[in-house]
């Protein structure tokens, strides 16, 4: 079995009790029924005859353009057909606004605007939303400590300072986050600025048209086609995959393209599942530019054939089909990858419960039907439409000014397992407790490090954006598109909120610490494996004034 699964099967051993031995964890019988192919399976192309579900004015992703206007909010349980038409149970944020009806709304706003909305519980559990990415004083933040009881409310009012980017919004009630975001609990949060403004203009870029926000996510789904999240204890540490992949909540979606520049805002708002994007024409791997990520523009496009992309990050990139013909197909793929689970962890794993960690074990697909790196398909491109006049891809996009980091304080940041639980610096949440302590207008430099023997951490800071310095010890996977300098690969670029860590590797940023908002400021830093988070892989982090 794979070392995924392996680990799962520890854990729940652990967990339970070893008297209940391996039912469940799946033999050869498993593995053979997880090979053949399924409905809605994304490895197989033909699958893929669903339209996208495209953002419109109202209705699912709905783009609101706010105003001062304050907005209601209402998170509550509903109902969505996913699959085939059938009604799958889904939580969901609903607002109306002008006389529409929004469902997970995709905020847009320009810089120095103001967002006022007042969240309204109507879940039977509590919850609060985390503002992903932007620089908001921290009881705007959604904090944990601030989930709120079920028919409670919580306002919202600040001001959005932040760079022009494709930003997000999420639930994060405390040990309830990886739930209820699997759920439906997240959507966009657009702001736009200057340079979007300008590189909008020059490439005839129209949000909802040519400019297409893209949410990727894996689930579940029982025979009724309803959504399911039932995490063993396995998954519990491993991170919950699915094996139907969604874009924008559709199913083997196909977009009808013509042959222009089109701008994908990808997002991955999986629970666990990590992306490597690629554009593929038959096996011919097809050049983008990458031109934002999770701050948003970068100074200019970066062309790359493959990228990485974690929970929680963002990437925007420029597709030019304009050298392809009328009835030509491009699939955006997630090419196949080592995921480095587990690497060295079975003797400890073995060991700790009498089993063999023996790490030359045969491969399967373990709990999911779609196994982890493996190579499959998420949106089909389909050229059906006539060529517009070609315009030229702006050399220049914005201005990257780097983080001054001379005489700044460094920090270490250890990330590792112990007694069966994902740690930081050897700590596990706890909302009285402060382990990272900061000063106001001060630059740190953080060295994150990621055990040997681990897994890939996404690791997601809250209230601050950082710059990535450097990456050691990586892997050949990401060596190999490490060209960035100081071994980053092109999703460190410009201003990040997000980073992925490799087992064994470290990851050197730099974070300005300067805000202007009054008193001490308390945020969160965790790893944005869902599962790891609702797990207390995160602490707090307090900046001092």
């Amino acid at each position: 079995m794979e070392r995924r699964k392996f680990l799962q099967c520890s854990a729940s051993l652990l967990a339970v009790g070893a008297g209940l031995g391996l039912a469940g964890c799946g033999g050869s019988s498993t593995a053979d029924a997880a090979l053949k192919p399924y409905a809605n399976d994304p490895v197989r192309p033909e699958n893929f005859t669903n339209p996208l579900l495209i953002p419109g004015a109202e209705g699912p992703f709905g783009v609101l353009n706010v105003t001062d206007t304050p907005l209601t909010l209402n998170a509550r349980a509903a109902t969505f057909p996913i699959l085939g038409g059938r009604a799958s149970p889904f939580l969901q944020y609903e607002t109306s606004y002008a006389g529409k009806t929004y469902q997970n709304p995709i905020f847009k706003i320009r810089r120095g605007g103001r967002f006022a909305a007042a969240l309204q519980n109507g879940l039977n559990e509590p919850t609060i939303i985390h503002w992903h990415g932007l620089h908001i004083p921290a009881n705007m933040d959604g904090h944990p400590v601030d989930s709120i009881a079920p028919g409670a409310s919580y306002s919202y009012d600040f001001t959005v300072n932040n760079r022009g980017g494709t930003y997000w919004y999420h639930t994060h009630a405390n040990h309830l986050t990886a739930k209820q975001a699997y759920g439906g609990l997240a959507s966009f949060f657009i702001v736009e600025d200057d340079d979007d403004l300008r590189l909008a203009k020059a490439l005839d870029l129209k949000l909802g048209e040519t400019d297409l926000p893209l949410v990727i996510q894996d689930k579940r789904f029982n025979a009724a086609g309803e959504l399911v999240y039932q995490p063993d204890p396995g998954e519990k540490m491993m991170g919950y995959l699915g094996d139907i992949v969604l874009v924008n909540l559709t199913p083997n979606a196909y977009l009808d393209i013509a042959p222009r520049i089109f701008r994908f805002r990808c997002l991955n708002g999986s629970n666990a599942r990590i992306y490597k994007l690629a554009f593929m024409r038959g096996k011919e791997l097809l050049a983008y530019q990458v031109i934002g990520t999770d701050g948003g523009l970068l100074d200019r496009p970066y062309p790359v054939k493959e990228a990485f992309l974690a929970p929680g990050e963002r990437l925007d990139v420029l597709f030019d089909a304009s050298r392809l013909r009328q009835g030509d197909t491009v699939f955006l793929k997630s090419l196949a990858f080592d995921t480095m689970e587990n690497d060295g962890m079975m003797a400890i794993i073995g060991s700790s419960n009498g089993m063999s960690g023996n790490n030359s074990m045969d491969r399967s697909h373990g709990s999911t039907r779609l196994d982890d790196g493996l190579e499959f398909n998420l949106l089909k491109l389909v050229v059906t439409k006539p060529a517009p006049a070609p315009r030229p891809l702006p050399a220049q996009l914005s201005q990257i000014l780097p983080i001054d980091i001379k005489g700044a304080a460094q920090r270490s940041v250890q990330v590792e397992m112990g007694h069966m639980r994902w740690l930081i610096n050897g700590e596990s949440f706890r909302m009285d407790a402060f382990p990272i302590d900061a000063k106001r207008s001060t630059t740190e430099v953080w060295e994150l490090h990621n055990a040997k023997q681990s897994m890939p951490h996404p690791m997601h800071m809250h209230g601050f954006q950082f710059q990535v310095l450097s990456r050691q010890n990586s892997p050949k996977q990401i060596e190999a598109l490490g060209v960035h300098g100081s071994g980053r690969i092109v999703s460190d670029l410009g201003w990040k909120d997000t980073v992925l860590v490799w087992p064994g590797e470290t990851v050197r940023l730099a974070v300005d610490f300067s805000h202007e908002f009054a008193g001490d400021q308390t945020y969160v830093f965790h790893c944005h494996n869902l599962e790891h988070e609702d797990g207390d892989m995160m602490v707090n982090m307090r900046v001092r004034t």
